[in-house]
């Protein structure tokens, strides 16, 4: 998986909000400056307020996708929420599917697997990967959009 940075111009109407609220502006320039900048953020005697804002600048931030290593530059591997420069995967409950193709991407890529047992070429795994992507997608939709219709 990777996680591309942010563009600055996603924060624009979450700074300005900020700035209405007298904190501090989120600097995405790196993981790090936006990690400083969301500690210094702070609304007395509203926790909501506070957990609030940092959901909202999650939701500014783009989403990581899975990805093909050989489909993308080196440089494009790099995590921005994790701080990562190279970054492989992890078990989430919300991407079963996801969890069987990389751990069987790993296993034959160490040889504990019979290659037989995943013998997709690169262009296949792109493919795939864009199809994980999309499902990711359309499941936070719906979910949002069942929250939306619940509220």
């Amino acid at each position: 998986r990777r996680h591309p940075a942010p563009p600055a111009d996603n924060f624009v109407a979450l700074n300005h909000a900020l700035a209405g609220l007298g904190q501090p502006v989120l600097d995405p320039s790196s993981s790090r400056a936006l990690a400083d900048t969301l500690d210094r953020i702070n609304v007395p005697d509203d926790p909501y307020l506070n957990r609030l804002i940092r959901i909202m600048t999650t939701r500014c931030m783009q989403q990581a996708v899975y990805f093909a290593s050989g489909t993308q530059p080196y440089d494009q591997f790099w995590h921005y929420g994790l701080a990562c420069p190279i970054y492989t995967h992890f078990t989430s409950p919300i991407r079963r599917y996801a969890d069987v193709i990389v751990h069987r991407l790993l296993a034959a890529s160490i040889d504990w697997a019979a290659p037989s047992s995943i013998s997709w070429t690169k262009q296949q795994l792109d493919e795939c990967c864009h199809n994980l992507n999309y499902r990711n997608r359309m499941a936070q939709q719906a979910q949002r959009s069942s929250v939306e219709l619940f509220t």
